[in-house]
């Protein structure tokens, strides 16, 4: 299995470049420097995508998500992740503090999750817009990093059904519905990590280490080796679980914690049955 994955990493490092230089020409010659936003152009070719060696999902919604949302701008000013002094400094009119006093857009419920592209545990370019409006399945996103102990916790009861969380405080017993909904493909699961187990920032090996820790082939890990959705929900408790709606709304921004995202999650799940 190891000697698999290590060839199979050698032989993507070609099409991860090829990948790369194409979406950096696309934005090059296609986006609207004036505004950020994107034109008819992008919009179009954004619905292209080839299968994905993870057998993630594909969307076709991706393109009128992106021509409809308020937070599709995420380059500064205005964009979310941005400095602001007030809401008219930012996209979504939403100007908050983090912990450190320092002011920034930031997302809100009710907003649509901005455009996130990252590296999976496959050495592929993942679109999270690709698990839009698929099935009406509902969207856990996961913050963490590799040296969090929480984390590894989590990744562990899901992947192999270890107890070890169940006796923290903040657990509830009806989360052991959360495993069986992600086993059976009813909601999906989404691991973002953006620092290693030395807190520098991940890259490529931290995503590809934690798979081989937790090889749940269900749940997606991407690498936030920039720390660009990092800046933008701005985590202060790990793992960080936010809830999205089929179509990419925030249901539940969470920068701390999975508690208000399950109970959410489990609440609306109950209330449709």
């Amino acid at each position: 299995m190891f000697l698999k994955c290590q060839k199979h990493f050698k032989m993507n490092k070609f099409n991860r470049n090829i990948i790369i230089l194409s979406i950096l020409f696309s934005f090059i010659f296609c986006k609207v420097e004036d505004n950020g936003f994107y034109d008819s152009n992008v919009l179009s070719a954004y619905k292209v995508q080839n299968e994905y060696l993870g057998n993630w999902p594909k969307s076709g919604n991706k393109a009128s998500i992106i021509a409809n949302s308020n937070t599709n701008k995420m380059d500064c000013p205005y964009g979310v992740g941005c400095e602001c002094i007030s809401n008219n400094d930012c996209v979504n009119s939403n100007c908050q503090k983090d912990l450190r006093g320092n002011s920034y857009c930031a997302l809100q419920d009710g907003d649509t999750f901005p455009p996130f592209q990252a590296i999976d545990q496959f050495d592929e370019i993942l679109d999270i817009y690709d698990f839009s409006n698929n099935e009406g399945k509902y969207i856990l996103l996961e913050m963490g990093t590799a040296w969090c102990s929480p984390c590894h916790s989590l990744a562990s009861w899901l992947s192999w059904d270890e107890q070890e969380i169940k006796s923290k405080p903040f657990w509830r017993d009806r989360y052991n519905e959360i495993k069986k909904m992600v086993e059976n493909g009813e909601v999906y699961f989404i691991t973002v990590l953006y620092e290693d187990e030395f807190r520098d920032n991940a890259n490529y090996d931290t995503v590809y280490e934690w798979y081989n820790t937790y090889p749940d082939d269900s749940i997606p890990i991407l690498v936030d080796e920039d720390k660009k959705l990092h800046s933008i929900i701005r985590p202060t408790g790990i793992p960080a679980i936010t809830l999205l709606s089929p179509d990419m709304k925030i249901i539940n921004l969470s920068s701390r914690g999975f508690n208000k995202s399950f109970d959410k999650l489990l609440d609306i799940i109950k209330e449709a049955d």
